[in-house]
Order: structure tokens, then C-alpha cells, then sequence
């Protein structure tokens, strides 16, 4: 379903559903869905099925991000229907399933999106294709967590993981990567989950991924600080802020600079009581020019009660 050659429109249709993610980008959503809709009745006219609910399930994308569940699952349907017994098309019929099962699961229908989320994986693994199947593994994840079934999501993460190296999709193997180990460290697997974030970082940083490398290096900074290892900790965090800071992500860089006051807070013996004093203003500065008095507030807080300690 190529949609351009030599940088021309293939088919009106083609140009019409390009509208469509033009639209959806700016986002204005009520022309990107009349745009869907109008490429959906231009390619069936065209008698391209797979285009026809290519667009479909893009339509049900959309609705989704919008909340709008009902409307979703009746464009997810009429794609999955026009496929589902297409030869040519069983990447889409996939790919419409797993986000049907997304569907599902946001309407908290988690056995039907559990059921849904294994069928997307039958056909995907039927035709070879691992970056969706992968896909298929990483959302089955998030449905056990939903579950609170821990076991389960690890197992789906690390398939997942593993399909996305074989396919060299490393920057949602980072992703992956990542999230498995936040389970990891809830289940106080220490050990594997800096193992996990090491290699999460890795893979952000050979793909120049700022935040990426940050967060994984904010995880281990936070994992470090769970088992008392302080100069570590420090170490991390330091390399966090400064990725956060590179990229003017600055409600991450306060967050890190947060962690990092409570790491040099600790104790004497390891921490910095002076640096911590300079951490925590530096994080109350950034979300004061951020505009969130929340988080303002409540570090201010924090830091009081640290000062009080310290007299």
C-alpha cells in the first residue's frame, strides 16, 4: 500500500488518508477523523482492502487516544473484519487487534484484552512479524501489571525485550528494558534490575537518546539509593540532571535534583548536607519557573523538615 512514488501521490486515497495524519498532528482531530473516512470510502472504491482497513485502524487509533472507546472499537472492528481472512493483509489484522485490546484494556476489560492480546500474537507469530509481536508482548505485560500479576508482566517484558533485539529495534528494547526493571526493583531483584537499566541505558545512549539515558540513569540512581550504595547513587544522579538539563526537561531535571537531595541528606558520614541544602532550592527554583506550586510546595516542605534534622 505504498502511498507515494517519486514523491507523487499513488492514489487520491493515499493523499486523503496523509490529510488525515497531517490533521491528527496539528492536532485537529475532528479533520483528521473526516479525513480517515473519506480515504476508508476512497480506498474501498479503489477496492484496496488492505488500505481500507489500514485506515480503519488508524481511525480506531485515534479515538482512542481521544478517550472516545465506543467509536474506537467500531473503526477496530470494521478493519479487523475486512482482514481477517486476508492473506495479504494479516500485519494489519494484527496490529488492529492489539489496539483493540488497548481498547479493552483502558475500559479496565482486562481478561477480554488478555484474550484479544493472544490473538494478535497467534497471527503475528504465524507471519514472522517480531517488532509487532513484540509489540503484542510488551502491551500483554501492561495488561498482568493491571492484574497485579508481577510474574506474568516480567515474562511478557522479556519476550518482548528479546523479540525487539532480533528485529534491531533497540530503542523500544530501551523502552522495554526499562520498564522491566521497575518491576524488578519492586520485587527487590536488585541485582538483575541494575543489569536491566545498565543495558536500557546503553541502548538510549548508542541511539542519542538524552532522555532515554537520563531516565534509565535516574533509575539506577534511585536503585543505588534503595541499597544504601550513596557514591554510586550520587554518580548516576549527577549524569541524570545534566542529560535533563541538555534537553530542557526541566520537570525531570527537578525531579532528579529532588533524588539527589535526599541521596546527600542521607548522612554525614556519606551524604553532603551542604550539597542537599543546594539541590533542594535548585529543584524548588525549576518548579517555581515551571508554574507547579504543588511540587513547590511540598519540596519546600521536605526541605524544612531536613533543615529542622540538621540543627
Amino acid at each position: 500500500m505504498p502511498r507515494t512514488v517519486d514523491g507523487k501521490y499513488v492514489t487520491k486515497s493515499a493523499e486523503t488518508f496523509q490529510n488525515g495524519d497531517d490533521f491528527w498532528q496539528k492536532g485537529k482531530y475532528a479533520e483528521a477523523r473526516s479525513s480517515y473516512i473519506e480515504a476508508a470510502m476512497l480506498y474501498n472504491q479503489d477496492d484496496d482492502v488492505e488500505g481500507e482497513a489500514f485506515v480503519m485502524s488508524k481511525l480506531g487509533e485515534l479515538e482512542l487516544s481521544l478517550n472516545n472507546y465506543k467509536q474506537a472499537e467500531q473503526a477496530l472492528l470494521s478493519a479487523i473484519e475486512l482482514v481477517k481472512n486476508f492473506q495479504d493483509g494479516q500485519n494489519t489484522y494484527g496490529e488492529a487487534l492489539i489496539k483493540l485490546a488497548k481498547v479493552k484494556t483502558a475500559q479496565i476489560e482486562l481478561d477480554e484484552a488478555l484474550n484479544i492480546i493472544n490473538k494478535a500474537k497467534k497471527v503475528l507469530s504465524d507471519i514472522s512479524n517480531q517488532e509487532l509481536l513484540a509489540d503484542a508482548c510488551d502491551h500483554e505485560a501492561y495488561i498482568y501489571l493491571m492484574k497485579n500479576n508481577d510474574k506474568n508482566a516480567i515474562e511478557s517484558y522479556k519476550m518482548a525485550a528479546k523479540l525487539y533485539a532480533n528485529d534491531g529495534v533497540s530503542l523500544k528494547e530501551a523502552s522495554v528494558l526499562r520498564a522491566l526493571a521497575r518491576i524488578l526493583m519492586k520485587n527487590k531483584h536488585y541485582d538483575t534490575a541494575h543489569d536491566v537499566l545498565e543495558k536500557s541505558r546503553e541502548l538510549y545512549r548508542v541511539n542519542g537518546d538524552l532522555l532515554g539515558e537520563a531516565s534509565a540513569l535516574s533509575a539506577i540512581g534511585s536503585l543505588r539509593y534503595i541499597i544504601k550504595d550513596i557514591p554510586n547513587s550520587r554518580k548516576a544522579l549527577l549524569k541524570a540532571i545534566y542529560l535533563y538539563g541538555k534537553a530542557t526537561h526541566h520537570y525531570a531535571e527537578a525531579e532528579a535534583l529532588l533524588y539527589l537531595a535526599r541521596v546527600e541528606s542521607f548522612d554525614k558520614l556519606e551524604g553532603d548536607f551542604e550539597q542537599a541544602k543546594i539541590h533542594y532550592k535548585r529543584a524548588i527554583e525549576l518548579f517555581e519557573f515551571l508554574g507547579n506550586e504543588t511540587m513547590q510546595k511540598a519540596i519546600f516542605e521536605e526541605y524544612d523538615n531536613f533543615l529542622g534534622k540538621t540543627k
